[in-house]
């Protein structure tokens, strides 16, 4: 018994979407590796860019712009924020020597990571492929400055950083949490390549 032409088409249709879903393992959109983008150390590990010794006694951390808590801002998000990775950051790069009643003040003026929605491929092809569905870029800015007892700035010097990264789509919170982090930690280590010789010029008189 022959087939009508419109159940013909119906069952190539049926065949063709059969074949697409019995797409072999190794062409599934799982079993593509991650990108190491999304990749970022599990604790704050910041580049060795070695150790200032300065005069002063005490440290003062100041945040003067808070981002907003909405979209597409995501600090707020993160697991790891600009304010809590800045303590870290200053442990690893400045020791105070105790020789001076003066304070070390660094101030945040802005710590933020925005994310930007790339366009993926749809349809059939987009089964083959997993492309990169978002990018966070983030933006630093921090000033360091030298205090003393009575509140006047002795010396200071400023520096700005930004960083960005991409993530696959179906990219998991852990994926994104990671990312963010691996941005903060980026951002800091960009900032000391601006910082670190003006600060050795601004307060020659008070590092070692």
């Amino acid at each position: 018994m022959k087939l009508s032409h419109i159940a013909q088409r119906s069952v190539c249709v049926a065949a063709l979407l059969l074949t697409a879903v019995s797409v072999p393992a190794a062409f599934a959109p799982a079993a593509f590796a991650q990108d190491t983008a999304a990749v970022a150390p599990n604790t704050l590990v910041f580049a060795s860019k070695g150790v200032m010794n300065v005069d002063a006694t005490s440290l003062d951390l100041q945040v003067t712009d808070i981002p907003p808590r909405e979209y597409p801002h995501v600090n707020y998000r993160s697991q790891v924020r600009f304010e809590d990775a800045a303590r870290e950051w200053a442990a690893a790069r400045y020791t105070l020597t105790g020789n001076s009643v003066n304070k070390l003040r660094i101030t945040i003026r802005k710590g933020d990571i925005v994310e930007n929605l790339l366009p993926v491929k749809k349809g059939i092809k987009g089964w083959f492929t997993k492309d990169q569905s978002a990018e966070y870029v983030a933006t630093l800015e921090v000033e360091v400055a030298l205090i003393d007892p009575n509140g006047r700035v002795l010396t200071s010097a400023s520096g700005k950083a930004g960083t960005s990264r991409t993530v696959t789509e179906g990219a998991t919170e852990a994926d994104k949490q990671q990312t963010w982090a691996g941005l903060i930690v980026a951002s800091f280590d960009a900032l000391d390549a601006e910082l670190q010789p003006q600060l050795r010029q601004a307060m020659a008189q008070y590092v070692k």
